[in-house]
């Protein structure tokens, strides 16, 4: 499957969670990690739990949706993360290494890399606020006006890296009541990304 089916999967998937947060079943349980069956590890930083509802596996292709731990398994006792909204992980199989930042970077600077960032597939839907590099992550902060349910604030941070030879995308999408300042938003991608990595000893 490949990266931009995956990264449809990933949006659509966190964009009903970020909806319906509020009415998970009681009785619902909160992993916090899927693992692969090469291996790769795949956390959420404190707070985050996985959403098995809509997390989604293919061999060692995944898109793991995360959300409040507390908010998942009905239990206030749990963590719950530092910024309201919705975190996915979409990993490539394992032929599928991430481009260098540099050419990804030029790639979404073009009419068909806002295409691809785009929910409906139209670049003119698309408007990246900032892209930034650290090392050979790139990390983006856009505006998707396509399909954007009331719930959900129209901009999104995603970050895209390699883990071992493997193509990671992480996303985070917040709630259009709550938005994630600059600083959170980055903060939130640079934690989940730093985990992902030290799980993984990449």
């Amino acid at each position: 499957m490949s990266t931009w089916t995956f990264k449809g999967l990933a949006l659509t998937a966190a964009l009903l969670l970020a909806g319906c947060a509020e009415g998970f079943n009681a009785t619902r349980s909160a992993p916090v990690e899927v693992r692969l069956p090469d291996g790769l590890i795949i956390s959420g930083a404190r707070g985050w739990c996985v959403d098995t509802s809509t997390t989604r596996t293919r061999g060692d292709a995944a898109v793991v949706v995360f959300g409040s731990c507390a908010a998942i398994a009905r239990n206030a006792l749990l963590p719950r993360p530092g910024v309201p909204g919705v975190i996915t992980v979409s990993v490539e199989s394992a032929e599928a290494s991430a481009p260098p930042a540099d050419l990804l970077e030029d790639f979404f600077a073009t009419e068909e890399g806002r295409a691809a960032l785009a929910r409906d597939g139209e670049a003119e839907s698309v408007r990246i606020l900032e892209t930034r590099r650290e090392g050979e992550a790139l990390l983006i902060h856009a505006v998707d006006r396509s399909g954007v349910p009331a719930e959900a604030a129209e901009d999104y941070w995603r970050a895209l890296f390699d883990v071992n030879g493997r193509f990671v995308t992480v996303s985070l999408i917040s709630l259009a009541e709550d938005p994630v300042s600059r600083a959170a938003g980055l903060a939130t991608l640079e934690a989940q990304m730093s985990l992902l990595r030290a799980e993984n000893g990449a």
